[in-house]
């Protein structure tokens, strides 16, 4: 029996038992409209319960039976489902904020209708939703269960559903824009018009996934084999692949500590990092020392290179689209033809360097941004002094 509750949910709780198996004095469990908060309610059977519009905030139903459950409109903010069974479960309308669904059972759970699955930041709530002091806005659904859920039209930003189950769940013109389906299995999915900006997917399982219409602008497929989906046209222009793995991340450091140990030694000991048309999208190489690396033609879409040291380093015609470069040392460095919109030079050095040759005579490498594309670059009190900037795209650039 659930603690901490009262004695009339108690009471429910016993007839409802009975009704599940069809005991004459049972009754089906109705708490329509009722409220309860902070209860445990660990392994509870509320299977077929008529719970429309109930407001469960912060409530553990850990491993819980809800099987069929009607929780149309129901407000679940905070409430963990870990382990719980939700298999054919109405959720039309929840209010699912902070909740914690890891491993649960949702398979052909009904999520239609622009239900509330969402981390709020950037999300416009609902009027009546109110979150509690330290609650945790961000849903979890990692591994969980929901093979056939009926997810059309549903919003589900920002939320975490890696290792989900998704197999044949009706996902056409949902949103997910940020959305974790990392190692998801989508396999013969509905994501016809679905909405994956921003979404990771690294590795997700798409075979024979409806994905026409799919929007995928700087979604991260690495390791997902398009080939095995549906689409008549699927566009990929924007996306990027990027191994997120321990062993990838080791390997990004060492390089970065050679290339570090270059620079210091000037070039004795070490080896010179060459990211020549690698993606590097996310990536974070903030306050590292990356004078003279090499970056050509790589892909580094939101990269990180806050109080970087890159001067003379070399990213000509790299795609650096949303990266910031807030407060970096970018003396001489070669930006030419480099597509830099949305990008962050706030503080950020775009001045000569100047250097001492062995004959004592003093040479100027000035920043070359040669015909890049900087619409909505941020140059607020950065310095572009001897910058070359001959045929670049400068619309809407925020300046100091």
């Amino acid at each position: 029996m659930a603690s901490g509750t009262d004695a009339s949910l108690r009471d429910v709780l016993l007839a409802h038992g009975r009704w599940l198996n069809s005991a004459r004095d049972g009754h089906r469990a109705d708490l329509t409209l009722r409220t309860f908060r902070q209860l445990d309610l660990k392994g509870v059977d509320l299977s077929r319960a008529k719970m429309t519009g109930v407001q469960f905030l912060r409530c553990d139903f850990t491993m819980a039976k809800l099987a069929e459950a009607d929780l149309f409109g129901a407000n679940l903010v905070g409430s963990d489902f870990v382990r719980a069974d939700c298999r054919r479960a109405d959720f039309r309308g929840a209010q699912l904020a902070g909740a914690d669904f890891t491993e649960a059972r949702l398979a052909q759970a009904d999520f239609r209708d622009g239900s509330l699955l969402v981390s709020f930041g950037g999300v416009v709530a609902p009027a009546q939703l109110r979150l509690e002091p330290g609650q945790d806005e961000n849903l979890t659904m990692k591994r969980a269960d929901l093979a056939g859920a009926k997810l059309h039209q549903a919003l589900i930003r920002r939320t975490d559903l890696s290792g989900a189950v998704l197999r044949l769940a009706d996902l056409s013109d949902a949103d997910l824009t940020g959305c974790s389906l990392k190692d998801a299995d989508l396999r013969g999915a509905n994501l016809m018009n679905c909405n994956l900006t921003g979404a990771l997917l690294n590795r997700a399982l798409v075979e024979g996934a409806q994905m026409g219409g799919a929007i995928l602008k700087d979604a991260n497929i690495f390791g997902v084999d398009f080939t095995k989906a549906v689409f008549d046209q699927l566009d990929v222009t924007d996306t990027i692949s990027v191994d997120d793995s321990v062993a990838a991340a080791a390997e990004l450091r060492d390089i970065i500590k050679a290339h570090e140990v270059w620079v210091e030694t000037s070039g004795a000991k070490g080896t010179r990092a060459d990211f020549t048309e690698k993606d590097l999208s996310g990536a974070t190489f903030a306050g590292h020392n990356l004078t003279g690396a090499v970056f050509a033609r790589a892909k580094l879409r939101a990269t990180h290179f806050e109080k970087a040291l890159l001067s003379l380093a070399n990213f000509n015609r790299a795609d650096l689209t949303g990266a910031n470069f807030a407060a970096a040392d970018l003396k001489g460095a070669d930006l030419g033809e480099v597509i830099a919109r949305r990008a962050n030079f706030r503080g950020a050095d775009l001045g000569q360097q100047s250097a001492v040759l062995p004959d004592g005579t003093v040479r100027q490498w000035p920043t070359r941004m040669s015909y890049a594309r900087l619409e909505q670059a941020d140059f607020t009190d950065s310095i572009l002094d001897g910058a070359l900037l001959e045929g670049a795209t400068i619309a809407k650039a925020i300046k100091s």
